[in-house]
């Protein structure tokens, strides 16, 4: 972001500080240093009918940005809220939208205890005046794709001014119309990148944005749907009909939850597919379709080998969030069955999202599918390039559960993160993606 126009962070640790930023176009003052113009910088402007014009003063260094008083001419435009707009530069502003020809008058005041402050522009509106700037989005992935919630989004906005300079670009977010970035511009032709996370996007809103010249003329707001966004689904394995005897058919049960946000508008349909094997196999496949907040079990199947001797290997069931192993067993021709048996694993509970910093916190649940007691060495690992931050020996009885939970303090980070968690044993693993909620998010 440009110098002059901070972000949102930089306004909450200190609104309107004047550090940078350029003092343009004076106006008239009575016992305190007064407001500045900032855009328009002149005291006049000549538009089109039907321009919308970004009006934004400079205030003193002791006057709060929503202290101040517009009055005159024009009609308020609310795409972004104006008054976003102020929380996200620190400075008075307002947007007011001409129709009809003729001079109008747009007045900031500002009154305080040692007098009166203000700053007033005059509008000609007629047949050849300035053009407002135009704009085009491009948001990738696009339309015509699908992603998961920790997915990247790219929002591209390229402007061209009719007139003059660009000056930015304001980032509208679709759900609640507020603004969650400026981007500066620069020269008569610009493009900038907005990243962003899935938020209004996963729930069926747009991203707009708007572009404005030097002049202070903004295009009309451009909108940009984006891809849809899947809600995630999680998994765990509850139950097998391992051992098995060679040759005859493994049964696997899945559980699949809709962990997504209620306002999650996108298609809760995923395919899982069921895969075997050390040399991984897809042998099976089911579609899912699982409502906020709803489960739903599938059973999947796989024709074992006529094998003679005994057999373990894990199964795995993915989907296109979350995946699920354990180790199984099929009985060798030469034994007839055996009660050999592992411990599974299944997350059963975190608390995130957590914001950065605090502890995050992981319940798993341990199932001894033997008959006799027995001790596993149980690794919690964290991040994409996984790291094992807890170990422990747990105990579990024969046909019995035992339930731990793990912890993790996390770092104290800026932007916000996701990111999975893993509970690993000798016999099976288990794991979910989190969320850590940066610093700059969480105010």
């Amino acid at each position: 972001m440009r110098e002059g126009v901070p972000n949102r962070r930089t306004i909450l640790e200190g609104v309107a500080t004047g550090i940078g930023l350029s003092l343009v176009g004076a106006g008239s003052v009575t016992g305190v240093t007064g407001l500045e113009r900032r855009y328009p910088a002149s005291e006049e402007i000549t538009i089109e009918p039907g321009s919308t014009v970004l009006f934004e003063a400079e205030p003193p260094t002791d006057v709060e940005p929503n202290d101040v008083e517009w009055d005159g001419g024009g009609d308020v435009d609310s795409a972004p809220l104006p008054g976003d707009y102020v929380y996200a530069t620190g400075r008075p502003a307002t947007f007011r939208t001409f129709e009809s020809t003729g001079t109008y008058d747009v007045t900031c005041t500002y009154q305080g205890g040692t007098g009166t402050s203000a700053v007033e522009w005059t509008v000609v509106v007629e047949s050849g005046g300035v053009s407002p700037p135009t704009i085009d989005l491009d948001t990738e992935p696009g339309a015509d794709e699908r992603v998961g919630v920790d997915e990247t989004i790219e929002i591209t906005a390229s402007a061209t001014a009719t007139d003059g300079s660009l000056e930015h670009i304001i980032w509208i977010e679709g759900q609640n119309m507020t603004v969650p970035d400026v981007s500066s511009l620069v020269g008569r032709e610009d493009s900038t990148t907005l990243t962003t996370s899935a938020g209004w996007i996963s729930a069926g809103y747009p991203t707009g944005a708007r572009a404005v010249s030097e002049r202070g003329l903004m295009s009309e707001p451009e909108y940009d749907d984006g891809p849809a966004v899947r809600p995630p689904l999680t998994i765990d394995i509850i139950e097998t009909n391992d051992p098995v005897d060679a040759g005859e058919t493994l049964e696997v049960v899945a559980e699949v939850e809709n962990t997504g946000d209620v306002m999650m508008a996108g298609d809760p349909t995923q395919q899982l597919e069921f895969i075997v094997g050390e040399d991984p196999v897809v042998v099976d496949t089911e579609t899912v379709s699982v409502d906020w907040n709803e489960t739903e079990r599938v059973t999947l199947e796989y024709e074992t080998y006529p094998v003679e001797q005994d057999d373990e290997f894990p199964v795995r069931v993915e989907g296109a969030d979350d995946t699920a192993e354990r180790s199984v067993l099929v009985s060798g021709g030469d034994h007839g069955e055996t009660s050999r048996r592992g411990v599974t694993v299944a997350i059963r509970e975190t608390n995130d999202p957590v914001d950065a910093g605090e502890t995050l916190a992981v319940t798993a649940e341990l199932e001894n599918t033997g008959s006799e007691e027995t001790t596993r060495s149980l690794e919690f690992a964290v991040g994409h390039d996984p790291e094992v931050v807890e170990t422990r020996s747990v105990t579990v009885g024969g046909s019995a559960t035992e339930t731990v939970t793990l912890t993790f303090e996390t770092a104290v980070v800026e932007r916000t993160q996701s990111f999975p968690v893993r509970i690993e044993t000798d016999d099976a693993s288990a794991e979910r993606p989190v969320r850590v909620v940066g610093t700059a998010d969480s105010q």
